[in-house]
Formats: structure tokens, C-alpha cells, sequence
């Protein structure tokens, strides 16, 4: 299943999805311009797959991606994001296959990034003025 990369540049936001639908409505009605796919995901989950949780803040119009349930409760309960779910089933550790997905963020715009494209991650880092945060899944292209 693709993982959909999409860009606001008003709102200074980067947007992952794997419905289709929704990501029409956010380049057509939203202002968001649709980028490359960022990864292949799953659906469903699986014995070795783990959830990727989606965060959406209104107030600085951020969303925010992870695989750790402790810190996504945090962003609802002390940084007033919204729960959207899981977007995604990804891999917690490397498997066969997969490759990182790099995650950066930039408290300047409030802007949280992903890419699986180690170049496009430290021309973000050295650049953009993001901040490397680590790998956030590992995923499949």
C-alpha cells in the first residue's frame, strides 16, 4: 500500500496518507501539493509489523507521525494534537528488504518530516534548519 507524500506550502506542513481520497481533497480543497510517494506500507497488521499513529495539531497545523504509543499520548494530552488513528502498519526494526524512514522536525514552523531518502533527510537537516529525530519505522519502497 503507497504511503502518500503531500506538502502544504501556506501552512509549511507535510502530509502522509494511504487513502487516496483523502489525499485528492487535501490538493484540491486544502492546498496541499502532492510529492512522491514517501514509502510502501501495510494495511493490516501483522506479527512483525507495529502501528503508525497519525497526529494532527489545528493550532499549528502540524501532523505528527509515530510508532510509540506513550509519545503520541503525550502530543494529545499535553501538546494539544488530535488522535487520527493509525494511518499504517510499519516495522519497528529493519527487516528483509526495508529501508528507514527518517524522521525530522522543525520547531520554527512546526513542521514534522519523513522521507526514506537519506540525501532529501540531510539536505533537510543542514538547509531547512530541521532536526534529525532518528528513524521513525522501517518501511518498504
Amino acid at each position: 500500500l503507497p504511503l502518500l507524500r503531500a506538502y502544504s506550502p501556506s501552512a509549511m506542513d507535510h502530509f502522509y496518507t494511504t487513502n487516496a481520497t483523502e489525499m485528492k481533497n487535501a490538493v484540491t480543497n486544502l492546498g496541499y501539493r502532492q510529492e512522491n510517494n514517501a514509502a510502501t506500507v501495510h494495511s493490516d497488521q501483522t506479527p512483525i509489523t507495529i502501528p503508525l499513529y497519525r497526529l494532527y495539531s489545528p493550532s499549528v497545523t502540524d501532523h505528527f507521525y509515530t510508532t510509540n504509543a506513550t509519545e503520541k499520548d503525550n502530543a494529545v494530552n499535553n501538546l494539544r494534537y488530535r488522535d487520527e488513528g493509525i494511518v499504517a502498519y510499519v516495522y519497528e526494526t529493519q527487516a528483509f528488504g526495508t529501508v528507514p524512514l527518517y524522521r525530522m522536525y522543525s520547531p520554527s514552523v512546526t513542521d514534522h518530516f519523513y522521507t526514506t531518502n537519506a540525501t532529501e533527510k540531510d539536505n533537510a537537516v543542514t538547509n531547512l534548519r530541521y532536526r534529525d529525530e532518528g528513524i521513525a519505522a522501517y518501511v518498504n519502497l
